[in-house]
Order: structure tokens, then sequence, then C-alpha cells
């Protein structure tokens, strides 16, 4: 198992890129308290000895990591899924647990299907905008800190390095 420092910054499921803000003793287990980096009024208690949990946070890649998996997913097609339920199971376990590569190919899928649908005069999804939204989210907040930029500029350096 894996073992973090405080105030390591790691990938948390759906929560994106945390800190490790303590590591605390609580009712008898050590625990890591995680504070996502850009909503920092959340925390998050990861017990130590807890081998699911735990293996549900990893590094960050850094920069020339997190530039190869761009090129990797700008390399390969995002199919679209079209059961609405394959989808949305499918974008849940890229979000919750998923590589950079998996969600740089979720946003590209998602964004390519909405600029299709309003090409022809149509709206996407609630559901499919709250998915695209959130991936778009957790790329943004997760590649503004590999790559030390403001989250709005994350888009113009992925576009750069494709």
């Amino acid at each position: 198992m894996t073992i973090f420092h405080l105030n390591d910054t790691v990938i948390y499921g759906s929560n994106g890129a945390c800190r490790i803000d303590a590591i605390e003793q609580r009712k008898d287990d050590d625990y890591y308290i995680l504070v996502p980096v850009h909503k920092d009024r959340t925390k998050l208690l990861v017990p130590m000895n807890n081998e699911a949990l735990v293996s549900r946070m990893r590094a960050l890649p850094d920069q020339e990591q997190a530039t190869a998996y761009i090129r990797e997913a700008a390399g390969r097609e995002a199919p679209w899924i079209s059961d609405s339920t394959a989808r949305k199971e499918h974008a849940k376990q890229v979000l919750h647990g998923g590589t950079e590569v998996e969600l740089l190919l979720l946003v590209k899928a998602f964004a390519a299907h909405k600029q299709d649908l309003l090409d022809i005069g149509n709206k996407v999804s609630s559901s499919d905008n709250g998915i695209l939204r959130s991936a778009q989210d957790r790329v943004r907040d997760e590649f503004s800190l590999i790559f030390d930029i403001p989250p709005e500029n994350v888009d113009e350096r992925i576009a750069s390095l494709q």
C-alpha cells in the first residue's frame, strides 16, 4: 500500500485533486484528512488502514506524464455511447476512478456530442451536460495543479500540447 505524507497532493476518486491537510488519530485509527484543492470547505477522512479507500488515492502526475496523457488522448477516438444508461455508468466509473487519459476521452466524447447537437440546432440533455461539466471541472482542477496555471487556462494549455 502506498504511503502518503502531510501536504502531498493526491487524486482521490471523484473529489479530484486533494491536499493531505493532516494525519490524525481518531477512534483507534489513523486518518488522512484530505481537502479538495479548489473546494477547501470540504474535508474528507480516509482511514489509513482501509486499503480499498487508500487505493483510491493516487499521486498527481508530473508535467511530462500529463503531457503524454494529453497526447495519447488526442490521438485516440472517443466514441459516443448511445445507450444513456451505459453512458452514465461509464461516465460514473471514469469520474470516480478513471485515469487521466480516460477522463480526457470522456470530455472529448461529451464535448463532441454537444457540438454535434448544437450544429443541428438541438440541445444536449441536462444529464449529459452535467457529466461534461463534472469531467471538465476535474480536468481543469488536476491539470491546473500539474502545470501550475489557473484552472481557466487549462483548456488552452491542453489544446497547445495536442
